[in-house]
C-alpha cells in the first residue's frame, strides 16, 4: 500500500482535534492505563505508530472531518434535521469554549445524554448546538440564566440558518 503522506497528516490533525474537543476524558484514562499496563515503555512508541498506521489505512476521506470553516471551531455528530433543534448559546470562543464543554454542561445541567447532542458551531461571541428536540426545552428552561465562565447564559432556540449565519461568520 502506498503511503499517502498528505492524508495521514489531515487524519493525525483530526485525531488531534478529536482529542481536545471530543473525548471523554475518564474513558481515555481507563485506555492509558490499559495501555501503559500491557505495552512496556520502550514498545509504546511502535505500538502508537502502529495504531496510527492501521487508523489512516481504515479511514476513509469520506468520513475524515471536513476544515474548519471561517476559523469556527466545529464539532460535528449526526441527529436528523427532523428530530433536532439549534439552540443559540451565548458564550463562544472569547471564553475559551470548546465542544467538550458544552457537552459537559449540558449533560450535567439536564437530563439530556450525549446522544442527544449533534453538531456544535462555537464562533467568537456566541455557539450553536443542534440537540434533539425533545430535550431542547429542558436545555432552555435549565441553562437560561446559569453561570458558566464568570457569564450568565442565555440559551434560546437559534434563528433560521440564512439570519444568523450572516453575524459572525
Amino acid at each position: 500500500m502506498l503511503f499517502d503522506k498528505e492524508k495521514a497528516k489531515g487524519n493525525l490533525a483530526d485525531i488531534l482535534d478529536q482529542l481536545h474537543n471530543n473525548t471523554d476524558a475518564a474513558l481515555l484514562q481507563e485506555y492509558y492505563k490499559l495501555y501503559k499496563k500491557e505495552i512496556s515503555i520502550f514498545r509504546r512508541s511502535w505500538a502508537a505508530a502502529w495504531l496510527f498506521k492501521y487508523y489512516n489505512e481504515k479511514e476513509s476521506p469520506k468520513v475524515r472531518r471536513s476544515a474548519q470553516k471561517s476559523g469556527a471551531d466545529k464539532f460535528i455528530s449526526t441527529i436528523a434535521e427532523d428530530e433536532s433543534k439549534r439552540l443559540f448559546f451565548s458564550i463562544g470562543k472569547n471564553r475559551r469554549l470548546f465542544p467538550r464543554e458544552i457537552i459537559s454542561l449540558i449533560m450535567t445541567k439536564t437530563s439530556a445524554q450525549r446522544e442527544d447532542i449533534g453538531s456544535i458551531r462555537i464562533l467568537d461571541n456566541f455557539s450553536f448546538v443542534q440537540v434533539r428536540d425533545t430535550k431542547a426545552d429542558e436545555i432552555i428552561e435549565k441553562l437560561t440564566g446559569a453561570t458558566f465562565r464568570g457569564r450568565t447564559l442565555s440559551v434560546n432556540h437559534a434563528k433560521p440558518k440564512t439570519a444568523e449565519e450572516g453575524n459572525e461568520d
